[in-house]
């Protein structure tokens, strides 16, 4: 090693320590002691939140109260002080709320702090306060404030436009564009389309799609008027609303769905704004008429649900924005929709823009699916920027969103995320591109330039935020432009529970992507049971995938091979998987990184703990039962710890500690796009995309497993379309019944099809250049060196002494995991212990 590294070495040994460990560091038994989580956070809540024993995600945090709190008709007060007696200067108090909710909208101080809530009746008696609630502000929470109501409301603007107020002189100094305009080919060709296209029955024009009515009528119709100012498009929207308005709707219809009235009242907003000076006063007061029953309506079908369940996906991808819209155009004349605003605002503050408990700029509820939220991420926060005069966009969220989205869905590569749908995508959609490119803008955001940039004009084809991309053109990303420093090849989303590493992200053409789930949130929604579970894409193309295709939420196919454990690369446990639901949670503990290699480490002991809870309907629809038959049980699973390295450029490593309290198979399963060839225990995949390439995976464990592979699905679990889709094989090591069980399995990617070969002595490991030391007794504890003769990089996870060229290094704290390697040129230590789940639910 030349002078430079070992300069490096003793200054960083006596200096520095970086990554997750730091003095502020909390470690996970502080946080619960002898307790134990039955999950971090709760499908519906069912206690207060915060409590003593809850790490705040923000500052201000939210209080909030399960709706169990209190009758529909009842109303709720808060109180929130540094003081336990609550005394009354220096405690603040809500008025009398009809949510569960109370924003502080003023930053806290650091130490600790009490809240009590109680009920109000109908007459104006309050009941007894409960019990007092305590927390603690450490101040290392984000600090993120938002303005009081009375801002918002003291400045909607009284006169027309208002849906679009934010952007009203940037589009009257666009508008009209020309044909040379780079978006106005797509744009006339997409409304002359729906021209023809938007034909509204006539007995019962509420017979139509609703949902892409309102999409088609803002969108597509409303930004071709605005930015063309043709006088056909305005007639076409006309022509819609007065075929609504004009035909009675009963509610078993209006409220059919969700998203049936979102795109109910999307339209009608849309229609009222600019039709204000054509519209009669009877077709106005029919339109807002329509308009608050839909808000009264959702009003009382979110108030309390909304506040307290933690996938929520219809409300927040559509529903909210097209209600807050069809409020916000009549809200001055009618005190329902005044309160329909006000109650958004506060739950806007409370719980968005991503669960309100999630700071990575990722998305929790399945990366595909934020292309559906994507509209309301976007209007939302400038809507409410415009009004108050503060920026919403100053989130922790929304300050990562340039970065997440890039990570987890490279130009010309899969999407390196999890959740339903992702296998459809090959590349960036334009939508992810509208909205890398709105935080380039309004953020700033150097990532988020790079992506649109990179992805040349996909971008331009996307239409449900063209009209702001076209009126807010002037704004330049302004960012100063990527060096290759800033492209860490890694990150981890600690709060979703994700991690992600690559062997060179600007070298496309020979990268190698590594994607790890672990996730507090468990599985639920549009999020999979695959805790602990990796996917690998070489040269943008998938080599070990997650098994199955997305064509319906709860099918046969979802149920027991799509969304089940078994169509991903993790484990099963006496061939039963983890069940759906937020109790079936991972953790992605640690996170290391350097030049050669990086590393994660996650902790799915609590994931494999029986059946599935709210998914029982779908069960029963789908003729399932939760039984051992089809994958579901109790299992005596009580430890599963994956430590998955990358070592760059092409090598992946897998060390899986298990445990059980009584004996137990284990089926370790991988799953890929091509066949499997095995020889002993050595697995082949060859894969013709982009110039071809091989992977090469070998499995060792004390115990040798019996390798079966398939092209068929589980019995019972075929696709819907069996015929659109393309046959996928599925790997099982099927290793018998032990207490304890330890794998290991080296990955390896070549372009000619020639791998280093592998040499075992004992528990050490050499292939070229890399050695690897594994404790493999199944019945000692955990521990894994890696080392690299030629850079010098070292990790060690579990010696009880360790050095790096003959100088000792003493850890910080026992059980670390320790790299030292190269980082842009300087050899540095780095140390990360176990990272804590932050719940928010109250530990039983």
């Amino acid at each position: 090693m030349n002078t430079k590294y070992i300069i490096g070495l003793i200054f960083l040994l006596s200096l520095l320590m970086t990554a997750c460990n730091d003095d502020k560091e909390i470690f996970f038994d502080d946080v619960i002691g002898e307790e134990t989580l039955d999950r971090v956070h709760p499908n519906t809540r069912d206690k207060p939140y915060p409590r003593e024993e809850h790490i705040l995600y923000i500052n201000p945090t939210p209080l909030i109260v399960p709706e169990s709190a209190k009758k529909e008709e009842e109303f709720l007060e808060f109180e929130l002080s540094q003081n336990e007696n609550f005394p009354a200067e220096g405690t603040y108090r809500s008025e009398k709320l009809d949510w569960y909710m109370y924003n502080l909208h003023k930053e806290m101080a650091v130490g600790d702090w009490y809240w009590r809530f109680r009920v109000i009746d109908v007459n104006d008696n309050p009941g007894p306060w409960s019990v007092v609630n305590k927390f603690t502000v450490t101040g290392d929470e984000p600090v993120f404030v938002t303005p009081e109501w009375t801002v918002f409301q003291q400045n909607i603007p009284t006169t027309f436009p208002r849906i679009n107020c934010f952007m009203t002189e940037d589009i009257e100094n666009v508008s009209p564009i020309d044909a040379s305009h780079i978006e106005y080919a797509n744009m006339i060709s997409r409304a002359n389309g729906k021209m023809n296209d938007i034909v509204l029955p006539a007995g019962n024009p509420y017979d139509y799609n609703m949902e892409s009515l309102g999409n088609d009528v803002d969108w597509i119709l409303n930004t071709a008027y605005q930015l063309t100012k043709e006088q056909k498009y305005f007639d076409k929207i006309m022509e819609i609303g007065r075929s609504l308005i004009s035909c009675e709707v009963e509610d078993n219809k209006l409220f059919s769905s969700n998203f049936h009235s979102a795109g109910i009242i999307n339209t009608l907003s849309v229609f009222y704004e600019i039709g204000q000076e054509v519209l009669t006063e009877d077709e106005k007061t029919r339109t807002e008429e329509l308009m608050i029953r839909i808000l009264n309506y959702y009003y009382k079908s979110f108030t309390g649900r909304i506040e307290n369940h933690v996938f929520e996906n219809h409300t927040w991808q559509i529903v909210l924005r097209a209600m807050v819209q069809g409020a916000f155009t009549i809200c001055n004349e009618y005190p329902d929709a005044m309160k329909f605003l006000e109650y958004s605002y506060e739950l806007w503050t409370a719980r968005a823009p991503a669960s309100g408990f999630n700071r990575d700029g990722a998305w929790i509820n399945g990366a595909s699916y934020f292309g559906t939220n994507q509209p309301t991420l976007y209007y939302m926060p400038m809507l409410l920027s415009h009004v108050t005069g503060f920026n919403f966009l100053e989130h922790p969220w929304y300050k990562a969103a340039g970065k997440a989205l890039v990570y987890s869905n490279l130009p010309e590569t899969g999407m390196t995320s999890f959740g339903d749908g992702v296998e459809g995508w090959a590349e960036p959609s334009r939508g992810r591109l509208a909205f890398a490119d709105f935080i380039a803008r309004e953020v700033g955001d150097p990532y988020a330039a790079w992506y649109v940039n990179e992805c040349g004009n996909t971008v331009h084809q996307d239409y449900a935020m063209r009209l702001y991309r076209v009126a807010r053109w002037h704004i330049s990303y302004g960012a100063e432009p990527l060096t290759a420093n800033d492209f860490e090849n890694f990150m981890w989303n600690k709060d979703i529970g994700e991690g992600i590493a690559f062997s060179n992200m600007t070298e496309r053409s020979s990268n190698l992507s590594l994607a790890f789930r672990s996730s507090p949130y468990g599985a639920g929604s549009h999020t999979l049971a695959d805790q602990n579970c990796f996917k690998l894409f070489y040269k943008g193309e998938p080599v070990y995938i997650s098994a199955g295709y997305y064509q319906n939420f709860s099918d046969k196919h979802n149920l027991l091979q799509y969304r089940h454990t078994r169509g991903h690369n993790t484990i099963m446990v006496n061939n039963i998987g983890q069940p759906f639901t937020t109790m079936a949670y991972g953790n992605v503990e640690r996170g290391l990184n350097g030049g050669n290699l990086a590393y994660f480490m996650g902790d799915a002991s609590h994931a494999y703990c029986g059946v599935s809870d709210y998914w029982q309907n779908s069960f029963t629809n789908a003729g399932i039962s939760q039984t051992p038959e089809y994958g579901f049980g109790e299992t005596p699973l009580n430890k599963y710890k994956r430590h998955i390295f990358m070592l760059r450029p092409n090598k992946i490593v897998i060390y899986d500690d298990l445990g059980a309290d009584e004996p137990a198979t284990w089926q370790w399963l991988l799953h890929s796009p091509v066949e499997f060839h095995v020889a002993g225990n050595k697995i082949t995949t060859a894969y013709t995309g982009k110039g071809g390439f091989t992977a090469v995976a070998q499995i060792y464990s004390e115990a040798v497993p019996v390798i079966t592979t398939t092209d068929n699905w589980f019995p019972g679990a075929e696709p819907d379309k069996p015929a659109d889709v393309a046959k996928q094989w599925h790997l099982t090591a099927d290793f018998k019944e032990s207490l304890n069980n330890k794998i290991l399995t080296i990955i390896q990617l070549s372009d000619d099809g020639q791998v280093d070969d592998i040499w075992q002595v004992n528990n050490r490991f050499t292939l070229g250049d890399w050695t690897i030391e594994a404790e493999m007794a199944a019945d000692q504890p955990a521990a894994i060196a890696i080392s690299n003769k030629v850079t010098g990089t070292v990790f060690d996870y579990g010696s009880s002494e360790l050095q790096f060229d003959n100088v000792p290094y003493q850890r910080t704290q026992e059980g670390s995991s320790v790299l030292y390697d190269d980082i842009f040129g300087t050899f540095q230590v780095q140390e990360c212990t176990g990272k804590p789940v932050q719940p928010t639910r109250a530990i039983k």
